[in-house]
């Protein structure tokens, strides 16, 4: 029992995923959908918050309390400038994306650079960066008139393997690759130690400020291969399509068990968080929630579990 016990508090993130599922079940019952359908519909849906969320997962990680808020302004910008090129034909595709991943990593360096070399705190370095990145994508709007996404993309989001959605196959792909990136690799192990103690690594000889730069350079990309899939399932860039995405990933990685503080980030709980934020969003929406509502609610999910983290810390030190 106590192995148990010892196994359950180190893994916290089952509690998300304990959540996610009560919380399927609960809404399965009461609306009469209880079948896998329903639940491959949310984690559809939790899969796109997903690949954001494993970019703020690793900016979280580096500590110094750095969040990463330009990922709503990358995301949408990126999607105007992938449909922009793309012009909904197939053989745009490939220069669409190698286009935004090369725009995210320019920008991901940018914020590095800022946060480094200016001193500039992450929040609002990334807060500055999104602000830019919203006024772009403000400006390509007015002579926006691109309708609709490439045949291959909208048969990619719409594909099936043995009745289950390709992007969630593909979602898990990416997260047993992040997993091996964090606890396999050189990257991954001095992204935790400078979270944990950002002096102690320099000592140690890990180069502190390449990891960091490489860190918001993959939160961008990551933020970008997301605004090319999410324009590819609505079918068009809209303005402020990634809004709401900022405390959507906090939301998602805290109850996953990743540190606020950080030195310790967890992807099989990044996967159960973003389920069950997203079962959470949908309960609301059902129940006529407001948008405004919406996010005091997910704003008090984070205080909860930070305050949950905090006393069985406290407990523990006892």
């Amino acid at each position: 029992m106590k192995k148990v016990k010892k196994y359950i508090r180190e893994n916290n993130w089952l509690w998300a995923a304990a959540g996610a599922f009560l919380l399927w079940l609960i809404m399965g019952l009461t609306s009469g959908r209880l079948n896998v359908e329903s639940f491959l519909s949310n984690a559809y849906i939790a899969s796109f918050l997903v690949i954001l969320s494993f970019g703020q997962m690793l900016v979280v990680t580096s500590g110094r309390g750095a969040i990463d808020l330009s990922i709503p302004g990358v995301l949408t910008l990126m999607a105007f400038i992938s449909m922009s090129i793309m012009d909904g034909e197939d053989k745009n595709v490939l220069p669409a994306i190698l286009a935004v991943i090369a725009v995210a990593a320019v920008i991901g360096i940018l914020n590095g650079l800022m946060v480094i070399y200016l001193q500039i705190p992450a929040i609002i370095a990334t807060m500055a960066m999104n602000y830019i990145l919203t006024t772009a994508a403000l400006l390509i709007n007015k002579n926006f008139s691109v309708f609709g996404t490439a045949p291959m993309l909208d048969k990619l989001i719409k594909a099936r393997i043995f009745g289950v959605q390709l992007i969630i196959f593909l979602v898990i792909l990416l997260a047993v690759l992040f997993w091996f990136l964090l606890n396999r690799t050189s990257y991954g192990k001095s992204l935790v130690t400078i979270g944990q103690n950002r002096e102690a690594a320099g000592l140690a000889g890990i180069k502190v400020n390449k990891v960091e730069i490489l860190t918001y350079v993959f939160s961008s990309v990551l933020a970008a291969i997301g605004g090319v899939l999410i324009a590819a399932r609505v079918g068009n860039a809209i303005l402020g399509m990634g809004d709401d995405y900022t405390l959507e990933t906090v939301a998602s990685i805290v109850v996953g068990g990743t540190l606020i503080c950080g030195g310790k980030a967890n992807v099989p709980g990044t996967l159960a968080g973003c389920l069950f934020l997203g079962l959470i969003v949908t309960a609301m929406q059902i129940m006529g929630f407001l948008v405004g509502a919406q996010n005091i609610a997910k704003c008090a999910l984070i205080i909860v579990v930070l305050l949950l983290g905090a006393g069985s810390k406290e407990t523990g030190g006892k």
